[in-house]
């Protein structure tokens, strides 16, 4: 059954919802341990849109576009430290990797959803939030340069959250007006992502692996297939380590802190778009 704007609202409002959010640079082995416990304790959470792949198995990942102006303005805002605004758009897609066998081309072992999530995140001290709707690739352009909005974007809000949406266009709108130039495309980020949820949306935990940057490709926009990895060209850098990102609402259950402790991790204050746009501009 499909879910209803209310519905759709409500469990997007889980995600995105203002909550402290800590980083932690992990290696695998202690990634690995950490995907067990969360397995113990969390259930697992994937996206079940439009091109899921619904088989078990199947791995998924996130291509994530930054913008900044020609200056850099909001890298240069990041890495004040302070109270800042980012801008992101978010590609969803799945590979299963048992079917490569059957396939001459990675993108027939992609099934993905053909928009991407413009996201506006706000982040002031150990606090995040944010917004966003779902745009499709082609009409981005358009949208950042003239404000325009296809009846393909609108429907899409108009389904899934109403006249919710009207809040974040003008707080992309509000953005761009503050910024000296037009924002455009700055860096990529792919990776793979795990990520589990408790049932009230307090907890959510997230391991990203494979972090590999990209300068934006010259035909971005025009792309008609997913954007996965194999696309985008030589990468400028790479992370080796996960990305382990805990964001609560409220006191972090015993068991995580525990183990956070056992591990002896703490929290640091990684970007992936501060660490994108430094390896793409040197």
């Amino acid at each position: 059954m499909a879910a209803t704007p209310s519905s759709a609202l409500a469990q997007d409002a889980q995600l995105t919802a203002a909550r402290r959010e800590d980083k932690f640079l992990v290696a695998p082995d202690l990634a690995r341990q950490l995907a067990a416990a969360a397995n113990r304790h969390l259930t697992p959470h994937r996206f079940r849109g439009e091109g899921a792949n619904p088989l078990p198995g199947a791995r998924h990942f996130v291509t994530t576009i930054y913008f900044d102006t020609a200056e850099r303005e909001l890298f240069a805002s990041a890495q004040a430290g302070a109270a800042h605004l980012k801008l992101r758009a978010k590609e969803y897609y799945d590979l299963h990797p048992d079917l490569t066998e059957l396939a001459t081309d990675v993108a027939e072992l992609v099934r993905y959803q053909p928009i991407v999530w413009l996201e506006l995140k706000h982040k002031d001290a150990a606090l995040s939030g944010k917004q966003r709707i779902g745009i499709p690739k082609a009409d981005l352009p358009g949208f950042f340069a003239a404000g325009r909005l296809t009846p393909a974007t609108i429907a899409i809000q108009e389904a899934a959250f109403g006249a919710d949406a009207q809040q974040v266009l003008a707080e992309v709108v509000r953005l761009c007006a503050s910024c000296r130039q037009p924002l455009a495309a700055d860096c990529l980020v792919n990776y793979r992502r795990q990520a589990w949820q408790d049932d009230d949306g307090e907890l959510r935990l997230t391991i990203d692996t494979g972090l590999s940057f990209f300068a934006p490709p010259a035909d971005l926009w025009q792309r008609r297939k997913a954007l996965v990895r194999e696309s985008l060209g030589p990468a400028v850098a790479t992370e080796a380590r996960r990305v382990l990102e805990i964001k609560t609402r409220g006191p972090a259950p015993s068991w995580l802190r525990d183990l956070l402790a056992q591990l002896a991790l703490a929290p640091i204050g990684f970007s992936k778009f501060e660490a994108a746009s430094a390896a793409v501009h040197g």
